[in-house]
């Protein structure tokens, strides 16, 4: 890890940040290289997987698997890298099930991994930032299995019933299917492709910037959107309606933790400034919302797009943290540290295989 740049990964800002850099892309195609399909299966065919899973290596590292979205309706082939479907979800909990893998809570688990004590096949399910999709799709599937799993709650647009700012504008670039576009009324009179996430972020970044110049807040935002995508012959209200790209409702989020599910910290605003004061205020407003929503006091946290500096670690020290999760594609090890704890990006262009690699120990 080198410090001198973050790693980030896809999420949220203006509160979400929707980009996916070069450095954040790469070790997932390098991982999705190192074998082909057919090697495998081969692998497999032979006992391969059975044996890294049973192997001393794998028993004494804990998988801690990352997810953020799961589809509510085309959203995984908007941002692949985002969202699973419904169907991709329950069947990873299905083979976690069959194969005898031990789903664990985060804090046993994290306990467990310092005393060296982890069961067989040990596996941590976590989600990041709190979508309504969660609430619809994660939810069931998880109880349906029995399985534990945390929830890194960012908690500003939990009294929004809106899309989130950078995620819908990009969003409803993407539905419009144009090439190109202008927008003239938003200070963008030239026209600007659209076919690639890069490009689409172009015209995003400029349309944030003229929210920013106008000093406009989260509702202004969203009408913003709304505009835009009359422009371009988007129906905004359908996307709306079906409560595409919404954080949980404070109803849906007390629903989630009387369930059962660990709600734990991802900040309020999905920020992580780089002054203490701004910092520490990131991490109070953020505990003291889900302390309101679930009568338990969150002690772990997620770095908000996966970005996170060495000086994060005493600040978070110093606000009574315990663990800090990244998007660091690893398996947790005995001698982890406690603020930068790997995990395992799971998505779209993670077939079943591949996540039965992943689960043995092998290939991360």
């Amino acid at each position: 890890m080198h410090f001198g740049e973050p790693t980030r990964i896809l999420h949220v800002e203006d509160y979400f940040d929707v980009g996916l850099p070069e450095q954040a892309k790469e070790p997932r195609v390098r991982f999705r290289k190192k074998l082909s399909t057919a090697a495998l299966k081969a692998l497999r065919a032979v006992g391969g997987f059975t044996i890294a899973a049973d192997s001393a290596r794998r028993r004494n590292s804990l998988l801690i698997l990352c997810y953020h979205g799961i589809s509510l309706a085309d959203e995984h082939r908007w941002l692949p890298s985002l969202y699973i479907t419904p169907q991709q979800f329950r069947e990873r909990l299905r083979f976690l099930h069959r194969s005898g893998a031990s789903v664990l809570p985060l804090d046993e688990a994290l306990a467990r991994l310092r005393l060296g004590s982890l069961p067989p096949r040990s596996v941590v399910l976590t989600f990041d930032d709190g979508f309504v999709d969660y609430f619809e799709h994660a939810l069931p599937a998880l109880q349906e299995y029995n399985f534990p799993c945390t929830l890194y709650l960012t908690t500003h647009y939990c009294d929004y019933r809106l899309p989130i700012i950078n995620l819908g504008l990009d969003y409803v670039l993407w539905k419009s299917r144009k090439s190109t576009v202008s927008l003239p009324k938003f200070g963008i009179p030239e026209r600007l492709p659209l076919i690639t996430f890069e490009q689409r972020q172009v015209l995003v970044k400029r349309l944030l910037e003229y929210a920013r110049e106008r000093g406009m807040n989260t509702v202004d935002k969203d009408e913003l959107a709304r505009e835009v995508a009359d422009d371009i012959g988007v129906n905004y209200e359908a996307i709306l309606n079906r409560r595409l790209l919404q954080i949980m409702t404070p109803e849906e989020v007390i629903e989630t933790a009387r369930a059962g599910i660990d709600i734990q910290l991802h900040t309020h605003r999905h920020r992580v400034p780089r002054e203490l004061a701004l910092f520490r205020r990131e991490i109070e407003d953020n505990r003291r919302r889900i302390i309101e929503l679930t009568g338990k006091t969150p002690l772990h946290f997620c770095y908000p797009s996966g970005e996170y500096y060495p000086e994060f670690f005493g600040w978070l020290d110093q606000c009574g943290v315990q663990s800090a999760t990244t998007c660091d594609m690893a398996i947790a090890q005995r001698n982890s540290q406690a603020m930068q704890i790997p995990r395992m990006l799971d998505d779209s262009g993670m077939d079943l295989l591949r996540f039965e690699s992943v689960v043995a120990g092998l290939f991360v």
